[in-house]
């Protein structure tokens, strides 16, 4: 019943080419959301906040973000994502749930929990993607996504730092 459509900021390179990502921006996000709204279905909205794929090795920040300290940054993403979900429900897209980041063990758009301040860091980004998403999709549900949820210490360390700073 859900379609899950993931996002990249801006998938390709200064000639138009795509990184091979998947290549799913907003614009080609808008054509999936449709879709699948008139099969019935609902978006997932997958927010990678990065041109290519994000994953624990790699949280690459989006091109048009470096060099940006963190309050700026955390505005950048904020923007975006309201943006983005704007587009969506503007093209009439049912979204059901915001994925707010992709695989975020410990790292998010270029943003580290080995680094001082890592986590405080991490969760001011996720914590302006979440107001983003309430502001624009007050009834969608709101995910943070990280890989091997078969491990405790995984949801211990998770719950806790978004407990601690109240994403």
């Amino acid at each position: 019943n859900y379609i899950r459509v993931r996002i990249w900021n801006d998938p390709f390179d200064e000639n138009g080419n795509g990184y091979g990502g998947g290549n799913c921006d907003i614009e080609n996000a808008i054509l999936v959301g449709k879709r699948a709204t008139e099969c019935g279905m609902k978006l997932l909205v997958n927010f990678h906040y990065s041109d290519f794929w994000a994953d624990p090795q790699k949280q690459m920040i989006p091109k048009a973000w470096v060099g940006m300290e963190i309050e700026e940054k955390a505005n950048a993403l904020y923007d975006y994502t309201k943006e983005c979900l704007k587009k969506l429900i503007d093209a009439g897209v049912d979204i059901g749930m915001v994925q707010v980041g992709n695989e975020t063990n410990g790292v998010l758009c270029g943003e580290s929990s080995a680094e001082p301040d890592g986590w405080k860091n991490i969760t001011t980004l996720m914590s302006a993607g979440t107001s983003a998403v309430r502001e624009i999709c007050p009834d969608a549900l709101v995910a943070i996504h990280f890989s091997n949820p078969e491990k405790v210490s995984t949801y211990e360390e998770y719950s806790y730092n978004l407990h601690y700073y109240n994403v």
